[in-house]
């Protein structure tokens, strides 16, 4: 008899956890995922052609989001158009590496990816799945947070490792201390950035502050991909607008990617119905400050 996957247990299992919160047990629902998370065993999904490896609860949620729910496809898709053979990529929040793997992939073999993840159980995962894909070669793995100054900062660990942050999040979490470098400070000024992803729980604005003579380096065809979500955001004492505001001052016209719809659409129609959005930026010579200038709400509703 053919065992069945971890990710068609993993559905089997929500049914009956829903059940069961049906009927008032909440509770004890969240107490057994918090204690089987770390003992849910390693599992090997591919996607997309890519040999995925994990080892956590919280990250099988997200693989079975990809295989079954296409999550974020058209930013994948945008990413990977944006990409060509030999390019430099720079990626801020690696989390298992699925997307630093992508990147690598189209770069090709005369390529670089620069891929920081801050968190040390991270890494090795990372590395293993690079491995496994033999990507390796062209990919070089920073264990350090991105921000707007060099030294030593809190990050907190949660779940499967996808909201952890330089912030304490709302849900449980371990503190530990990890090494912040800016990208200006870290990179071979003689490195020009092709393209850049941030994905890093609302430290996005300190990390463009700490990579601005990077970003001013790059040439007329940078793309960058930011993921804008207000309330972490707000969490550094930041906002959706300066974030928006900033990419406008490095001369980068931004759109938000409408996973929904499969485009990208102006930034004045943007939807916060999921909480958050991922945006998608292109130098351009007629870019400015037009667009979003109002202040944005916890709520994302822009005031």
């Amino acid at each position: 008899m053919k065992r069945p996957n971890r990710i068609t247990v993993l559905n089997v299992l929500e049914l009956g956890a829903g059940v069961l919160r049906k009927v008032g047990l909440s509770a004890l629902v969240e107490a057994v995922v918090r204690r089987a998370a770390p003992a849910v065993g390693t599992f090997d999904v591919e996607i997309d052609g890519l040999r995925l490896h994990g080892d956590h609860i919280g990250q099988l949620y997200y693989v079975r989001e990809l295989s079954e729910s296409d999550r974020e496809a058209t930013f994948v898709a945008l990413l990977k158009s944006a990409i060509e053979p030999g390019m430099t990529i720079v990626e801020a929040g690696a989390h298992m590496g699925y997307i630093t793997m992508q990147s690598a992939r189209a770069a090709g073999p005369a390529g670089r990816v620069f891929a920081f993840e801050a968190n040390p159980r991270a890494v090795p995962l990372i590395q293993r799945n690079l491995a496994d894909n033999d990507l390796g070669d062209r990919t070089t793995v920073v264990p350090l947070a991105l921000g707007d100054a060099p030294g030593m900062h809190a990050f907190f660990i949660s779940g499967g490792g996808d909201t952890s942050s330089l912030q304490a999040p709302d849900g449980a979490s371990e503190r530990i201390e990890v090494g912040v470098t800016t990208l200006d400070s870290w990179l071979d000024p003689a490195v020009l950035v092709d393209v850049v992803k941030l994905d890093i729980e609302g430290a996005e604005v300190a990390a463009l502050r700490g990579m601005r003579e990077t970003l001013d380096r790059a040439g007329p065809g940078l793309t960058l991909f930011a993921e804008c979500n207000p309330p972490l955001l707000e969490r550094f004492g930041s906002s959706a607008a300066e974030l928006i505001d900033l990419l406008h001052d490095h001369r980068l016209d931004v759109r938000w990617i409408d996973e929904e719809r499969g485009v990208t659409r102006p930034i004045d129609e943007v939807d916060w119905a999921h909480g958050y959005v991922n945006l998608h930026c292109r130098r351009s010579s007629k870019a400015g400050r037009a667009g979003i200038h109002e202040t944005t709400s916890r709520s994302g509703t822009v005031a």
